[in-house]
């Protein structure tokens, strides 16, 4: 009989702990209602993979090596056309090929592992059904986490996304440096370095150790990368840290002073949300019969012409209460976002911009709203 419950009684957290305390063996299945699910394969108590439907196509595992620079495009091509005659998966064939390390791809294969996880763990709303050894099943053999360490993992992520996402919510942003930190130790730093060495014993990440300016592994090695660029998208496939780290570093280094946003590059569509030149064709044609008819009853109906003009000035008038609507919407999520991290709401829209929440072109363009703020609650029209 399998193990089966809801999320809102027992939710992930205690699904994992249970199964790595009794070593369970088999494959946990999660269904939420907003088509989401997943599937967490577990060995002896041991996570060895999470497999995603619905939702978000997540991003597979040579898209993470090519996006890095660890291998081509070329050398994975290669490696999936091997694959489809062996048994082995495509970060096997590429070590197999000698364009990939085996310490690379245990890398990759846990972050991949870990941040499917992480997402998992947020959902609040859904079944779960434990099926133990189901048939036909052959145990994940590779990299695993333990039920305790994917337990922090996530439950670390579902803590600090909020937080991070409140301000790192744009993955097209293109950051610039704005100052290095400081090379010489100042007495905090060194003190703050003492108490992380004197506890680095119960640390989870030993590869993120202050350094200079206070700044860990992960937010120097973020740092290093951001030119003024390459967009957030850039740099976590880059960072090789991951999404969830590489946001962190960067939401670290934004407090600190350390970088600002310059612009928002046009996000690359997917293969699959590309329009074919077929399709192009065939918009641009119909928009063009459209446009000839229009122009035709302006022209050769004299009534119409009338019409044409009111119908005009309406469409005008209600395009610019939409554009307003949606400046104001803009405006009350930086709102939101500085009373997140500060406490209370700014004195005045200008302040927003200290901190990067909103672009100086939206505020320059949002000057005719009213802003009145009493640092608790605010007023905006």
């Amino acid at each position: 009989m399998a193990l089966q419950g809801s999320l809102a009684g027992f939710g992930i957290a205690e699904i994992l702990q249970l199964a790595g305390v009794q070593q369970k063996t088999g494959i946990l299945h999660v269904e939420c209602p907003d088509g989401n699910a997943a599937r967490i394969l577990m060995s002896g108590g041991r996570v060895m993979a999470c497999e995603r439907d619905g939702g978000a196509r997540p991003v597979q595992l040579g898209q993470h090596l090519v996006g890095a620079g660890v291998v081509t495009r070329e050398q994975l091509a290669r490696a999936l056309k091997a694959q489809k005659g062996s048994e082995r998966r495509v970060g096997e064939e590429l070590v197999e090929a000698g364009a990939l390390t085996g310490e690379l791809l245990t890398h990759f294969v846990l972050l991949q592992l870990r941040e499917r996880l992480g997402e998992v763990f947020a959902w609040r709303q859904g079944n779960w059904r434990f099926e133990g050894k189901p048939r036909g099943f052959v145990p994940v053999t590779g990299p695993a986490l333990s039920a305790e360490a994917a337990l922090m993992d996530g439950m670390r992520m579902v803590e600090e996304w909020p937080l991070i996402r409140a301000r790192i919510n744009n993955h097209d942003v293109i950051y610039r440096v704005v100052k290095q930190p400081e090379e010489v130790e100042s007495e905090a730093d060194a003190l703050e370095r003492i108490l992380d060495d004197a506890f680095s014993e119960f640390s989870l990440d030993d590869d993120d150790a202050a350094g200079p300016g206070g700044l860990g592994a992960h937010e120097r090695q973020v740092l290093a990368l951001i030119d003024g660029s390459r967009t957030v998208h850039a740099l976590v496939d880059q960072s090789r840290l991951g999404e969830f780290e590489t946001c962190k570093a960067l939401l670290t280094l934004l407090n600190g002073g350390y970088i600002e946003p310059v612009k928002v590059k046009r996000a690359r569509l997917q293969p699959g949300q590309r329009t074919s030149p077929i399709a192009l064709a065939g918009r641009i044609a119909v928009n063009l019969l459209v446009l000839g008819a229009i122009v035709a009853g302006f022209v050769f109906l004299p009534g119409a012409r009338g019409d044409l003009e009111s119908n005009a000035t309406e469409v005008a008038r209600e395009a610019r209460h939409r554009l307003r609507s949606n400046r104001i919407v803009a405006v009350t999520s930086a709102l939101e976002a500085y009373r997140l991290e500060h406490g209370l709401y700014p004195p005045t829209l200008q302040d927003l911009l200290g901190g990067g929440f909103i672009a100086p072109s939206l505020l320059a363009a949002s000057e005719g709203l009213d802003y009145v703020s009493t640092g608790s609650d605010f007023d905006l029209r």
